[in-house]
């Protein structure tokens, strides 16, 4: 609440080496390393978390967590196993309290833009190309400009 993030980090972090062997403390850090924009090191926590004893509901939220992150990773496959997991934990675990509705839809817009992307691929290139003949053709006429002077 009060958007100290160095210092939940450090807190999170002290809270781990006081019991390294609960879900809690990893889940909070990774939260946090994700608000200080270190994706990688939130990516690290919630993944060790997922190896600690916590409830079902915060091992959903973790897998939710690690989900949501590959997605704005880009990482679209990683994302899509990810929602698979976070499912099949939902599924068998039906006290969680997840939101299995999620999977199916984060499924659904993972793969649309995996299409989008393989669709505009070209379109990309072309973008591209004609930005570099306009810089060249740009450069040529600057030569010619200094050369008129």
């Amino acid at each position: 609440m009060a958007r100290d993030i160095p210092g939940a980090i450090a807190a999170f972090q002290e809270a781990i080496k006081l019991d390294p062997t609960k879900m809690l403390g990893f889940y909070r850090l990774g939260e946090a390393m994700l608000e200080s924009g270190n994706q990688a090191e939130a990516e690290a926590a919630w993944t060790t978390a997922l190896g600690k004893k916590g409830t079902d509901a915060l091992h959903a939220k973790v897998l939710f967590c690690l989900a949501d992150l590959r997605e704005r990773q880009k990482n679209w496959q990683g994302a899509r196993d990810a929602w698979g997991a976070y499912g099949a934990f939902l599924t068998s675990n039906p006290k969680a309290g997840g939101y299995p509705a999620t999977v199916t839809e984060r499924q659904k817009q993972i793969d649309r833009r995996v299409k989008d992307e393989k669709d505009y691929a070209g379109v990309k290139e072309r973008i591209v190309q004609r930005e570099a003949e306009r810089q060249k053709e740009a450069e040529e006429n600057a030569k010619k400009d200094k050369l008129n002077r």
